[in-house]
């Protein structure tokens, strides 16, 4: 018989002496991922042509009235851009973020449930409340960003051209900049929650996004289909106008009369805040149902 030996190899295991960033460290690797996802970043090219080509349709129109206002001296923003002023050009806004929320939801949720990513965070110290805010959140401040940065280049710029001096201009028309928030968040919630909520439920990023927009524009059918049934109570199946919402509270802060399904039924503006925050909460408690179990 041969004669067995066994033999022992050192592989030069050491155990991890880095820092440990602990769970708010864990939130914000998921906040930077949800960033490269929603834009593409480090990854293939056909995946960042839809959110920079809608980045690109959000800032270049802002980023031309500056321009001519600067160079042209009778430029006036609210007679010759085809926007007018911040109101108008947050309706362009808009709808960029319906069509960018429609695909970067599923991006965010989808591929983490169906790759196993899932059980990778299940092993850190997060709950389902960290992922879920934190995939919101990285959802949020990308789209905040290119609803702001182009208001805010045409709210610096034309003040740095007005008459009183930049300083004046801006601290004359600081309620134009709150105006500008509280319209952008209408919007962000408005559709994101929506966009979140079917992502949470979908299995494929494509049939969520095609889902997400025939809700929206479906529902806008439906509420015109009850602005015109008479009888006692229909009124308030115009409240299912959901790509509405964020569109009547626009118009109410920047003092405009609102054109929906909603208004035309009787309603007052506000009732349409209303509406976007109880969906939001709705949505936000739905999800949280459907992670707490894998987180």
């Amino acid at each position: 018989m041969t004669e067995r030996t066994g033999a022992v190899f050192d592989l030069g295991y050491k155990p991890y002496e880095g820092q440990r960033l602990g769970r708010s460290g864990a939130i914000r690797t998921i906040i930077k991922d949800g960033f490269r996802r929603v834009l593409g970043l480090r990854r293939k090219a056909r995946k960042k042509v839809y959110p920079w080509s809608l980045v690109a349709i959000a800032f270049l129109p802002a980023a031309v009235f500056v321009g001519l206002a600067f160079f042209i001296g009778d430029f006036i923003p609210e007679a010759d851009s085809p926007f007018g002023g911040h109101a108008e050009y947050i309706a362009l806004t808009g709808a960029i973020v319906l069509l960018f929320v429609a695909l970067a939801a599923p991006e965010l949720l989808i591929p983490d449930r169906e790759e196993g990513v899932l059980a990778v965070y299940s092993s850190r110290p997060i709950t389902a409340w960290d992922y879920i805010l934190a995939r919101a959140g990285s959802l949020f401040a990308v789209v905040a960003a290119f609803v702001l940065v182009p208001n805010l280049l045409m709210y610096i710029g034309f003040a740095a051209l007005d008459s009183r001096g930049l300083a004046s201009a801006l601290v004359g028309n600081v309620d134009d900049l709150l105006k500008i928030v509280a319209a952008m968040l209408a919007y962000i919630v408005g559709y994101g929650a929506p966009a979140l909520l079917i992502a949470t439920y979908a299995t494929r990023t494509g049939p969520a996004a095609g889902t997400f927009l025939a809700l929206m524009f479906g529902s806008a059918a439906f509420a015109e289909a009850f602005q015109r049934i008479d009888f006692v109570g229909a009124r308030f199946g115009t409240l299912l106008a959901l790509i509405q919402h964020p569109e009547v509270v626009r118009d109410w802060v920047f003092d405009q009369r609102p054109t929906s399904a909603p208004t035309a039924a009787g309603f007052e503006p506000w009732a349409s805040a209303v509406v976007i925050l109880l969906i939001a909460g709705l949505a936000a408690l739905l999800m949280h149902r459907r992670y707490r179990s894998e987180l």
